[in-house]
C-alpha cells in the first residue's frame, strides 16, 4: 500500500512538472518590441579624414579608418569614391591611392582638385564613399538563459539569421529591392537550346553570292 501511494505521488509530481515545463515552453509567443528584424537597403555616404607620415604614407590610425570605411560600405566595386586633398602632399598621395583602389577593384575613384590655403590643415586628405548598403538585423540571442523555454522572446522570430546571412552574401544590394532577368542563368533558356539541338531540323545556311554585287 505504501509503495502504491509513493508511486501515485511521484506520478502526480512528474505530471505537474511536465505541465509546468510545457507551460513555460508555450510562453508568450510575441516578438519582443523595440527590435527590428527586417533587412533594408539604403544609400550610405561615409567619409574619413586621413593624415600622412613623414614618409608620405598613411599613419596607422588613418590606415585603420580607411579600411573600416571601405569594409562598411560593402563591395569596393560598387562604391563611388571621392578623394579630396587638403595639402600638396595629400594631392600627390591621392594619385597613388587612386591607383591602389582601382587595382583593388574600385571602378569609380575621382580626385577633386582644389586650391590649398596658406595655413597647414590638420589633415592631408579626405576619402568619401557613396554606396548602397545592406542593413541586416541583429539576430544574436537576447537572453541565452531562456532560449529553451521562451524561444520567441529569447531569440526572436525564426529565420532571422537565415535572412541576415543571405543578405550579407548578395553581391549587388539592388537585388534585394528589385528583380532582374536571369540572363545566362535562366534554366528555361538553356533547356530550350538543348531541346532545339535534339529535335529541330537543321537550318540551311544562307547562300549569298557576293560576286553579283
Amino acid at each position: 500500500m505504501r509503495i502504491t501511494l509513493i508511486f501515485i505521488f511521484v506520478s502526480l509530481l512528474l505530471t505537474g512538472c511536465e505541465q509546468t515545463v510545457n507551460h513555460w515552453r508555450e510562453g508568450d509567443e510575441q516578438v519582443p518590441s523595440g527590435k527590428d528584424f527586417t533587412v533594408s537597403v539604403a544609400p550610405s555616404v561615409s567619409a574619413v579624414s586621413l593624415k600622412l607620415t613623414s614618409h608620405q604614407g598613411l599613419n596607422d590610425a588613418s590606415l585603420r579608418d580607411l579600411n573600416a570605411l571601405l569594409n562598411n560600405q560593402g563591395r569596393i566595386g560598387s562604391q563611388s569614391i571621392l578623394v579630396q586633398p587638403y595639402t600638396k602632399n595629400g594631392e600627390r598621395f591621392a594619385a597613388r591611392l587612386r591607383s591602389s583602389l582601382m587595382n583593388a577593384g574600385a571602378e569609380q575613384v575621382r580626385i577633386q582638385s582644389r586650391t590649398f590655403s596658406a595655413e597647414k590643415p590638420a589633415w592631408d586628405l579626405k576619402v568619401q564613399s557613396q554606396a548602397l548598403v545592406v542593413s541586416v538585423p541583429d539576430c544574436r540571442i537576447k537572453t541565452p538563459g531562456q532560449w529553451m523555454t521562451k524561444p520567441y522572446e529569447a531569440i526572436g522570430p525564426l529565420g532571422c539569421a537565415n535572412r541576415a546571412n543571405l543578405a550579407r552574401m548578395v553581391a549587388d544590394p539592388q537585388d534585394l529591392i528589385r528583380a532582374k532577368p536571369l540572363d545566362p542563368g535562366d534554366g528555361v533558356a538553356a533547356v530550350n537550346a538543348v531541346k532545339r539541338y535534339q529535335e529541330d531540323d537543321l537550318k540551311a545556311l544562307l547562300d549569298i553570292d557576293f560576286n553579283d554585287d
